[in-house]
């Protein structure tokens, strides 16, 4: 299959520190990415470093042929990157839909007026299952709501390319499996994905291949089962206790 995205040996520092080394992968397009590691590993820089949020030190990032590297926040969201993040900082006195209908504006087709950007709100909030509440202030949200909230502004940007940065912290079970079908919905629709998650039974049944990063370095990459049994992963990832 054809790479959708292509990093090419990509490094962040800021100061002495090395956030990311040296690091090269691609995702095909169709494809469910799960990016692992301790915290700390640079996970997170990595989703920085594809949006847009920082610049790169040195690398190369390439988005269907064409490099972005260069390329600010926006214009990358343009060309359909779109990504979550881990702290939620909605429009608070927005209501839910007009939060989500905000990346309708500004995405990739945006809407011309904002009548049209409400309907593709509230197709967004039907997807992720908060569409009874369109009409609340967002600042009202519970958190596993906001964390919906979350991944709906990004779905309303219409993207090709969606990056989760840890949507399913801080959720209960029954939440993580709905959370989960989502994300396999969101494939089903020709959205590919690159998910940062902790909990491993969400990494194991979304992944086609996992890649694993410790002090921002690649260490594993491959299907989910042989990577999560690698004895450097269980020491790195899981700890000496895991073993």
């Amino acid at each position: 299959m054809p790479l959708l995205l292509e990093v090419q040996h990509l490094t962040k520092r800021f100061g002495g520190l090395t956030a990311v080394g040296d690091l090269s992968f691609g995702v095909a397009a169709g494809e469910i990415l799960g990016l692992i590691g301790p915290n700390g590993a640079g996970k997170t820089t990595v989703v920085d470093l594809i949006s847009g949020v920082w610049r790169a030190t040195s690398g190369s990032i390439a988005f269907e042929g064409e490099p972005v590297g260069h390329l600010l926040t926006f214009r990358r969201a343009r060309s359909g990157i779109a990504r979550t993040f881990q702290v939620m900082k909605p429009f608070r006195g927005l209501t839910t839909l007009d939060n989500v209908a905000v990346g309708a504006l500004f995405g990739r087709r945006p809407a011309r007026e904002l009548a049209g950007a409400r309907e593709i709100a509230a197709e967004c909030l039907r997807v992720v299952g908060l569409e009874r509440r369109a009409s609340q202030r967002a600042n009202d949200l519970g958190g596993p709501d906001r964390k919906r909230l979350e991944l709906a502004k990004a779905l309303a940007t219409q993207p090709k390319l969606l990056l989760l940065d840890e949507v399913m912290a801080g959720l209960n079970h029954a939440e993580i499996d709905e959370v989960i079908a989502i994300i396999r919905s969101l494939r089903d629709r020709g959205i590919t994905l690159i998910v940062i998650e902790h909990v491993m039974k969400a990494i194991q049944s979304l992944s086609d291949r996992v890649l694993v990063l410790h002090h921002g370095e690649r260490i594993a990459e491959g299907p989910p089962a042989e990577v999560l049994a690698s004895p450097e992963v269980v020491e790195a990832y899981l700890g000496h206790r895991a073993r």
